[in-house]
């Protein structure tokens, strides 16, 4: 129950300090978003690692946090390519 929400939480924050460090040009805000991505893994790691799930949840969860680590960047570049037209 803690790796969910540890993950929840991480993800929470990757995602703010990575559209914090893209908005204001601050690489230091991007770099630490990074940061809370890979706990963001590490947790969902965790409860895939964990014995009271079914397979359908752990491979559900697996691939939710590899999309996850690739849905702030790709909604950064559809948003900006939004306010451009």
């Amino acid at each position: 129950m803690l790796y969910g929400f540890l993950m929840v939480l991480f993800a929470c924050f990757y995602a703010i300090l990575y559209a914090l460090g893209r908005a204001s040009h601050l690489p230091s805000l991007q770099r630490l978003s990074y940061g809370f991505g890979v706990l963001e893994f590490l947790s969902g790691l965790g409860m895939v690692a964990s014995d009271y799930l079914d397979t359908f949840w752990r491979v559900l969860i697996l691939f939710s946090i590899i999309a996850y680590l690739f849905i702030p960047p790709i909604m950064w570049r559809v948003v900006v390519a939004f306010h451009e037209r």
